[in-house]
């Protein structure tokens, strides 16, 4: 997970959108995972914090949770629930965040209830401006996720976190069609990682298709490209 300085200038511009739509409770959210939803809900809290205001960052990411051990965390998460106060006391700083981990949750089934979930969300805001939910991906189905329209009724805005190069149009319509019928209205779209092809078979194909005529050339060119291995690995 990468924490984005909170001095760049896109999480400058989101922090501000955050500010311009006065939202308290951001939910994020991907289409299939790996498209970098932790590490926008730290870099943006982070900026929060360097802004003087308090954070939370409430894991619910079920398909990729957090383990906090592995981000320099070494005390035991301590056990919790949504629906009395262990779950502000069991809250841990990772990487100078206030987290609630996942990790430490004992009931998930009382965490699916409407009502227990959102009164948690008010006395937690009793103690943090902000929150941020870092959820499951929309398009993985778990029988244990937090159900979306829970987590709608509270939320102010919500970050659909994308990465091109992985993400198809199709990924992207089939998640924001279920984050909308889920009831969630303000939506906006993060591009947080880029995955770009090799250029090395891009190149074969070329000299493949423009050089039909030349065959030496062709053959010469074909094995000067395949001896780059840094042209077969993607970035």
């Amino acid at each position: 997970m990468k924490i984005i300085p909170p001095q760049y200038q896109e999480i400058e511009s989101l922090f501000q959108q955050v500010k311009d739509e006065q939202a308290k409770v951001i939910t994020l959210i991907s289409s299939y995972g790996a498209e970098g939803t932790s590490s926008v809900a730290f870099s943006l809290a982070s900026k929060i914090r360097s802004a003087k205001k308090s954070v939370l960052v409430i894991e619910l990411n079920q398909f990729q949770p957090i383990k906090p051990q592995t981000l320099g965390f070494d005390e035991p998460v301590g056990d919790w629930c949504f629906s009395d106060i262990s779950c502000q006391l069991n809250i841990i700083e990772l990487k100078k965040i206030p987290f609630l981990s996942l990790s430490g949750l004992i009931d998930i089934e009382i965490a699916r209830e409407s009502n227990v979930l959102s009164e948690a969300i008010l006395r937690l805001q009793q103690e943090f401006e902000y929150i941020l939910i870092d959820m499951s991906p929309a398009m993985r189905v778990n029988k244990m996720n937090i159900p979306l329209h829970i987590v709608s009724k509270f939320t102010d805005l919500t970050l659909i976190c994308v990465a091109l190069g992985k993400n198809s149009e199709s990924d992207l319509l089939e998640a924001q069609t279920k984050v909308q019928l889920a009831g969630f209205k303000s939506l906006s779209y993060v591009v947080m990682q880029q995955y770009l092809p090799p250029l090395g078979p891009q190149l074969l194909e070329s000299i493949k298709h423009y050089l039909v005529k030349l065959p030496r050339v062709r053959l010469w060119l074909f094995k000067l490209v395949k001896k780059q291995q840094w042209l077969f690995n993607c970035p």
